[in-house]
């Protein structure tokens, strides 16, 4: 179990806000002293005094999504993020001055306000006569936006899955070019299993300012399932009672073995919808020739996207970004990624 001093805590929080200012030429005339933000009894301080922090996801200095375990209950917080009450079946929760001060002392977030309006409030505040603490809605003015949300029962294999769908709720980054079609189709991807989806991969790419970033996401979810067919058969031939992705992780540790791409990526399209790799043509603007096989023709197509945008080689320079329609494109690719995850967790 955690156990924290408050004191401890808090001299964290200002002297994280003392280095600051110095860093950025205002040396504070209190730098150092006691000074400490203002907790209510009970709940709020068993938080900051015994608030386990399980997991965290950094996505820039002032932009963190973090959760915290203090007995059967779980905290979801974020910083930096512009996020409506209803979040992910969470519960939304006004910030008080022990989570805030576990939040500022753990993820140690860059203020948002300048040196000089730090040093107006922490030192000013600090020489009122009759000092009994800085008020936490005060001192949340010097950051981007602090939110938390509670919920129970939340297994920590969830976690990443639940801070995809939170970094999907924020209003403004990761809004910037997805359409809310694209950011509901999204959202269905948070019904996959957490063990076998990166999704802090897919955390990172919806901040990202190329939509390529959330296409290469969704292709990583392919990715991970393409050992998938050879080691069913693996399997299968050799009478085996055990998970192919753990057949698949002692071939690679033991053998070197991985699966060649562009034809596992061939074998996973076999359990797509049809439907989905058209859109995918079309959104890539390629028109399919008469009788041309559509499995094969996509395959060639999304391999060859993903090669253009990971590898910098003069074959790949040709390839015109602004001629994909990034929305259909991510919103059929996600499409596929479910219905072939679907069909092979199904057997």
């Amino acid at each position: 179990m955690v156990t924290r001093r408050k004191k401890d805590e808090n001299t964290k929080v200002f002297s994280y806000l003392d280095e600051y200012c110095a860093a950025n030429g205002e040396v504070l005339d209190n730098a150092g002293q006691a000074r400490w933000v203002i907790s209510e009894e009970g709940q709020d301080q068993d938080r900051l005094i015994k608030a386990e922090l399980k997991s965290f996801l950094s996505l820039g200095a002032s932009l963190k999504v973090a959760r915290f375990d203090i007995e059967e209950e779980s905290l979801f917080c974020t910083i930096g993020l512009e996020l409506p009450e209803d979040v992910a079946g969470l519960y939304y929760e006004d910030v008080q001055g022990g989570m805030m001060t576990l939040l500022l002392s753990e993820l140690n977030p860059t203020p948002k306000a300048s040196a000089v309006e730090v040093r107006n409030l922490i030192e000013v505040g600090r020489a009122t006569e009759g000092y009994c603490g800085h008020d936490v809605y005060e001192l949340s003015q010097l950051y981007p936006s602090i939110r938390v949300f509670s919920g129970s029962d939340i297994s920590e294999h969830e976690t990443q899955r639940v801070f995809f769908l939170i970094c999907l709720a924020d209003t403004v980054r990761a809004g910037t070019w997805m359409d809310n079609r694209l950011r509901g189709n999204l959202e269905l991807i948070a019904n996959l299993s957490p063990i076998a989806i990166p999704y802090r991969i897919l955390c990172r790419s919806l901040f990202d300012t190329d939509p390529s970033a959330v296409f290469l996401g969704l292709y990583r979810c392919l990715e991970a399932l393409y050992a998938y067919s050879h080691t069913s058969l693996l399997i299968k031939k050799l009478d085996m009672e055990l998970d192919w992705n753990h057949v698949a992780q002692a071939l690679e540790e033991t053998l070197a073995w991985r699966p060649r791409e562009e034809p596992s990526l061939a074998i996973l399209l076999q359990k797509a919808v049809s439907d989905d790799l058209r859109s995918i043509l079309d959104a890539l603007s390629v028109v399919l020739p008469e009788n041309a096989d559509l499995v094969s023709a996509t395959t060639k197509q999304m391999y060859q996207l993903r090669n253009s945008l990971v590898h910098y080689r003069a074959f790949h320079q040709s390839f015109d970004p602004d001629g994909v329609d990034w929305n259909r494109l991510c919103e059929a690719t996600a499409l596929t990624v479910l219905h072939v995850y679907a069909s092979i967790f199904s057997e």
